[in-house]
């Protein structure tokens, strides 16, 4: 792990930095997120390919709540070269932590959502370097 990487997800593990960030891209500044209602989130899962357990690992995530009432899980991904598959790595962290929603809801509850936002300069649903597609979007990413 390079060291700008490092140094972004330590910035970025800090709540109040973590909302401002939110707060400045998503929601133009205004405050929206407060910083207390922030948790962090086990960054790292697993799954089992050909036999070999794999480690999924995100950058940042962590889950929104106000007054016990879960509004999000967001999860920060950074690059400091862009990845063509960033899409489809994004698509299963979000998978993993649907599974994991899933397996411990309470009776009744339902899980909830994600939306993936890309804040950066690129193609998302893009293309690698030879300008094959990744996949297609068919829908806001």
């Amino acid at each position: 792990m390079g060291e700008k990487d490092i140094t972004e997800k330590t910035l970025e593990s800090y709540n109040d930095v973590f909302a401002d960030i939110l707060n400045a891209l998503l929601f133009n500044g205004k405050q929206v997120v407060d910083p207390n209602d922030l948790e962090d989130q086990n960054p790292h899962s697993f799954y089992k390919a050909d036999g070999k357990l794999r480690e999924l690992e995100r950058d940042v995530v962590k889950r929104w709540k106000r007054h016990n009432i879960r509004i999000a899980c967001i999860g920060m991904e950074n690059q400091t070269d862009p990845d063509p598959y960033m899409v489809l790595r994004v698509a299963g962290y979000n998978g993993t932590e649907y599974r994991i929603q899933i397996n411990n809801l309470p009776k009744g509850e339902k899980p909830y959502l994600f939306r993936t936002k890309h804040l950066g300069t690129g193609i998302l649903c893009g293309a690698a370097r030879t300008g094959v597609p990744v996949l297609k979007c068919v829908a806001d990413c």
